[in-house]
Formats: C-alpha cells, structure tokens, sequence
C-alpha cells in the first residue's frame, strides 16, 4: 500500500516555472527576427507644370456632322474623306513627337464610318497611341 506522507502541499517547483520562460524567450527570439524594417524609398512626384512635349495629347474631335476639329480648330469639310488639312497637321506634329498620343472624341450622334476615316488617317499617320474618349457634347 502506499502511504501519504505529506500533507497535500508540494511546494515552490522552480523546472516548470524555466520551462515557461524559455518557451517565452524563444518565442520573442522568433518574433524579433521576422520583423520586417521599412526602408525608404524616394519615388518622384508630378509637377504642376506641363509635361514633356512628346506628351502633350493631339485631340481629335469629331462633331456630329463630320466635321473633325485639331486641337480646337476646325479642319477640312465634313465630307472630305482624304482630310488633307488635318494630315499635314498630323504630320507637323508627329514629326516633333512620333510618340505623342492622339485623343479622338467622337459626338455621341457621330456616324461610325467618319471615326473610321480617322481611324484610317492615324493608321496612315504610324499613330502609336491613339485613345478614344467622350466628347463633351
């Protein structure tokens, strides 16, 4: 038989109190070395200015008639196909700045064959870049 000889206390036991701090210890040992430092890094910001004059865009815009308008100013009739005004102004510009990007605005009303005409005269014209975008009307 086996005999109970204390008086049911054990006392201040000092092993499993270690073994607590050491797994603490080894897990902010781990914790420490996965942090990650945060380095700087300088990324240059746009000016107010205007850009290079490569990127200034050409805009095309293309009135519900036909009429195409370079940059504010009206060119050809809205029934010339070859648009040899708006050409040769294509061709002034693009050959200061090949890669500037061309904005055509067609009306909402625009019939779809004329913006394929300008479509067609980019394509003449090697446009690189060309974009569409809504025209304010």
């Amino acid at each position: 038989m086996a005999s109970n000889t204390g008086d049911g206390e054990f006392g201040f036991q000092i092993a499993p109190m270690l073994d607590v701090m050491f797994v603490l210890l080894l897990f902010f040992m781990m914790a420490a070395g996965a942090q990650k430092v945060e380095t700087h890094i300088s990324v240059p910001l746009p000016g107010r200015g205007e850009g290079p004059a490569g990127k200034v865009p050409v805009t095309l815009e293309i009135a519900a008639d036909g009429q195409v308008i370079f940059n504010g100013a009206s060119t050809d009739t809205p029934t010339d196909l070859q648009m040899p005004e708006t050409m040769a102004r294509l061709k002034a510009v693009l050959a200061d700045a090949p890669e500037r990007p061309v904005i055509i605005q067609p009306a909402p009303s625009t019939r779809h064959q004329r913006v394929m005409d300008v479509l067609d005269l980019c394509k003449a014209m090697h446009v690189r870049n060309i974009a569409f975008s809504p025209n304010g009307d």
